[in-house]
């Protein structure tokens, strides 16, 4: 039953560089977290810049139909009109309408940083999925799950970096 000093030597080894291994994932999530940093972790809905401020030599070539459909007005998110804000006054949140246009699904839920990337159910009426959710003013990147699959939000635009859809509430 005894192991040789090598075997103990070895272990040894194998959980000082385990535990070398998590403080430093540790270290750099905490890093990321206080530094406000949200582009390598999302802790916080956040709203991301506007799409124009994204560099256009990082974003993806889009077909003429797609360049299109990122132009039209989008019927999934259609943001509340919101007085502009007076100095010193606290920015109100939006009510803002998700639509995704599905009769055949079972469920459709939509997530993203306004939600803390946690689930929100949808309701069906006529085969349509409608939520109303208040969003402070800012471009928010989110998704919808349909029967336990993500989808994007067709005709929106797209986060460069993540890949959901952006919406823009004002």
């Amino acid at each position: 039953m005894t192991k040789s000093k090598t075997f103990w030597a070895a272990a040894a080894l194998v959980s000082l560089a385990l535990m070398a291994f998590a403080g430093y994932s540790i270290y750099e999530r905490l890093t990321l977290h206080f530094s406000g940093d949200s582009t390598g972790i999302e802790v916080r809905p956040v709203p991301m810049p506007p799409a124009e401020t994204v560099e256009d030599s990082k974003l993806p070539e889009l077909s003429e139909a797609a360049k299109e459909a990122t132009a039209k007005p989008a019927e999934a998110a259609k943001p509340a009109e919101a007085k502009p804000a007076a100095e010193g006054d606290k920015q109100k949140a939006v009510k803002t309408v998700f639509e995704y246009k599905d009769a055949k699904a079972k469920s459709v839920k939509i997530a993203g940083s306004f939600t803390s990337w946690k689930d929100k159910p949808m309701t069906k009426k006529n085969g349509v999925w409608k939520a109303d959710i208040f969003i402070l003013p800012g471009t928010y990147p989110y998704h919808f799950t349909v029967d336990g699959k993500k989808k994007l939000d067709p005709g929106k635009p797209k986060n460069p970096v993540t890949g959901d859809s952006l919406v823009d509430v004002n």
